[in-house]
């Protein structure tokens, strides 16, 4: 017993401590697939869409012990909005700047993650609704000011 004991501290000090699902943990920024409730990519979090949709879907996100990670290797330029609507939120968020991320476009430009595996199916951003619009033609005349 001593030995298989010894063998593992020693173990642990020449490769670290083992970590679970490493190749998932590098895609997810540290985080697991399972604990994920919403993944916006590098490339969607460049998109001028995104953040008028994250803006009104935050709002099912709130008063969940949720947790925002953010890419810290993206511009300040794209990620400042994103930390000014978390913080306004009081969403607790960290910048992830280690080896888990990377700038690459399929990777995670900001994660929503919970402490627990909460096992999501669909961790896209929705798309926002679309404005209604009116099909009748408005007419500038006096007889129709009350249609």
């Amino acid at each position: 017993m001593a030995d298989d004991e010894l063998q593992s501290h020693i173990s642990k000090g020449l490769y670290g401590t083992p970590q679970t699902n490493p190749d998932e943990r590098r895609q997810y920024l540290g985080s697991l697939r399972e604990r994920v409730a919403l993944r916006i990519t590098n490339q969607e979090i460049a998109a001028s869409t995104t953040f008028p949709a994250l803006k009104a879907a935050i709002n099912q996100y709130l008063n969940k012990d949720y947790q925002v990670l953010i890419n810290g290797k993206l511009s300040p330029d794209i990620t400042a909005p994103f930390i000014t609507l978390v913080n306004t939120n009081n969403m607790p968020f960290t910048l992830i700047s280690d080896d888990t991320a990377n700038l690459d476009p399929a990777g995670s430009g900001l994660l929503i993650v919970a402490k627990d595996a909460i096992n999501q199916d669909d961790i896209s951003l929705p798309e926002s609704a679309p404005t209604p619009k009116d099909d009748k033609p408005h007419s500038h005349d006096i007889f129709h000011l009350f249609d």
